[in-house]
């Protein structure tokens, strides 16, 4: 316990020496995900993020900002689903699928002008809920962990910037079994508004 209170407190020093070079804020957005992969419906479906986000400023071009994201998406199990999943599948299942997770996003920030801003960078999620009754016996079909990349375009007016983003999942989400992928795809556009 002396160890994380030490630690917290350098953190926390080194933060408050460094204010000026920190900005922070929140975002939302309307994300459309979709999932590829057998059994599923490849179809871009709404759903959300929003959160809150941090910029530390290195030079004037360049920026690191790490987000804390509560994230929801919507999927579609596909008409084959059974096909490929006879021995785990509900025949009773519905078609709806609905995910939501914490998404920490890691972005690299390169500022071209006042205006525009590039972002990439990886982003990790964890699933913290899902509504779905695809398999036998209340088992989860979807993985706790995920790994994907960010990549986007920031257009900033004063302390609100709109964005429009992509991300690409890296990590199969399938739990069922390793014989086949499941990966996401996200592309979102949304507003982020700075405090300071």
């Amino acid at each position: 316990m002396m160890k994380f209170t030490m630690v917290t407190s350098v953190l926390f020093c080194t933060v408050a020496a460094n204010a000026q070079t920190w900005h922070f804020g929140v975002k939302a957005d309307i994300s459309y995900s979709a999932l590829k992969g057998e059994g599923i419906k490849n179809k871009f479906a709404p759903g959300f993020q929003a959160g809150g986000f941090a910029t530390y400023n290195i030079t004037k071009q360049w920026a690191i900002q790490p987000e804390l994201l509560y994230s929801f998406s919507q999927y579609k199990k596909g008409s084959d689903f059974l096909t490929y999943y006879n021995n785990y599948g509900r025949s009773a299942a519905g078609e709806n699928i609905s995910l939501a997770s914490i998404s920490v996003p890691l972005l690299v920030r390169y500022n071209l002008n006042k205006t525009l801003s590039f972002l990439a960078g990886p982003q990790y999620s964890y699933l913290v809920w899902d509504d779905e009754s695809l398999l036998k016996n209340d088992r989860q079909a979807f993985r706790n962990s995920e790994f994907s990349a960010n990549i986007g375009v920031q257009v900033n007016i004063e302390k609100v910037g709109f964005y429009a983003r992509y991300n690409k999942g890296l990590s199969d989400i399938n739990d069922i079994d390793d014989r086949y992928e499941w990966k996401s795809s996200h592309v979102q556009a949304g507003v982020a508004v700075r405090f300071q």
